[in-house]
């Protein structure tokens, strides 16, 4: 195994672990921001599934890469999750912005 098939079983195994414990936290704590961050370590499993096995996926009727798209997803998941906690009250997120404005 070279590194970089290495590196992306890493990846791969690190991402499934965390997309489990962000769903038992979801459930857990009933929180939706929680999902959303299991929607997105879905999507980096899979890219760095399809990077692991040397797949050359393209996207239907195209010759883009499917992992673009899921990058797309994983951002977007990512994007949501930081819009969610800018408006909750305590987050690490609102604290940040909130010190900002203070001063």
């Amino acid at each position: 195994m070279d590194w970089k098939s290495g590196l992306a079983l890493f990846l791969l195994v690190t991402f499934v672990l965390h997309g489990v414990a962000f769903t038992i936290l979801g459930l857990k704590r009933r929180k939706v921001t929680y999902f959303v961050l299991t929607g997105t370590f879905v999507f980096l499993t899979a890219i760095y599934l399809i990077k692991f096995e040397g797949w050359n996926l393209t996207l239907p009727g195209t010759h883009w890469p499917l992992t673009w798209a899921l990058r797309a997803g994983a951002t977007l998941c990512t994007a949501a999750y930081l819009c969610l906690i800018y408006r909750e009250p305590a987050s690490w997120l609102w604290k940040l912005f909130r010190r900002k404005e203070a001063r």
